[in-house]
């Protein structure tokens, strides 16, 4: 569940050990196609009756149950439910963070996206998904994000600290994931290196393989994260990726892990 949040608007602070590899677009596809497991990255929206090119990283990720939906305003993250019939489509907000945007521009695209989406009663997707009011005009525009996790790094920005919640301090960036194309997953623990392998489904499942770690000792601080990453790690069940985050959960829902994408 999203949490009320009222802190200022701003990127979490990340490691730069790690770097990524060509990452996977959702493929184009018709206006009738299913929208569930996909996910995009603002492009435009209407603003004061004209088009605005997204400013921040603003996405949209339907979730592959084909009911539930969340994504960023840029400055506020939010959820939602939809209902897709072919090309027809509704969506209901949900929860919202209450994050202040600092930025003119961005506080009207927040106010472009939570007043649009209510209206939105059609869709067409092809290079770009476009969501459209009943008289078939533009409201929002979104260019394709990650279809998947294969050839992606990400550097952690929260970790399960195994009292039902998720923490992020001085020293969480510094565990990170690396999937490779191949099937494997490496990267920084916090203080060790670690290697194993994943399989993902294409329902936004996903397993991790016991990790192989180095041995080496770090201070406390450092060994702790680097004990609550790996039990996280390995009770991951599903995954989902919005604009570039990625939230980790187990098989019933609590979130293990979240990320950003590196750079």
């Amino acid at each position: 569940m999203l949490a009320l949040a009222a802190s200022a608007c701003g990127s979490d602070d990340t490691g730069d050990e790690a770097t990524t590899t060509s990452p996977a677009t959702t493929a184009p596809a018709s206006a009738s196609a299913s929208l569930a497991g996909t996910s995009w990255n603002l492009a435009s929206a209407m603003t004061e009756g004209s088009s605005a090119a997204a400013v921040g990283s603003a996405s949209l990720a339907f979730d592959a149950d084909g009911t539930t939906l969340n994504g960023s305003t840029g400055c506020n993250q939010f959820g939602g439910t939809y209902t897709q019939n072919g090309a027809d489509l509704t969506i209901a907000l949900g929860p919202m963070t209450l994050v202040a945007c600092a930025d003119p521009a961005a506080a009207a695209q927040e106010q472009a996206i939570t007043a649009g989406m209510p209206q939105v009663a059609s869709f067409t997707m092809g290079d770009q998904l476009v969501l459209q009011d009943a008289s078939g005009a533009a409201l929002l525009t979104y260019d394709p994000g990650l279809a998947g996790l294969a050839g992606t790094t990400w550097t952690a920005t929260g970790v399960n600290n195994g009292k039902q919640g998720i923490e992020s301090n001085a020293q969480t960036g510094l565990a990170t994931a690396t999937f490779g194309a191949d099937g494997t997953i490496s990267g920084s623990a916090g203080c060790n290196t670690y290697s194993g392998s994943y399989t993902e489904t294409g329902d936004g499942g996903l397993t991790i393989s016991p990790l192989a770690t180095t041995r080496k000792a770090c201070e406390d601080a450092l060994m702790t994260l680097e004990s609550q990453f790996l039990a996280a790690m390995g009770a991951v069940t599903t995954y989902s990726i919005a604009a570039d985050q990625l939230t980790l959960r187990d098989d019933g829902g609590a979130m293990q892990a979240t990320f950003v994408l590196a750079s």
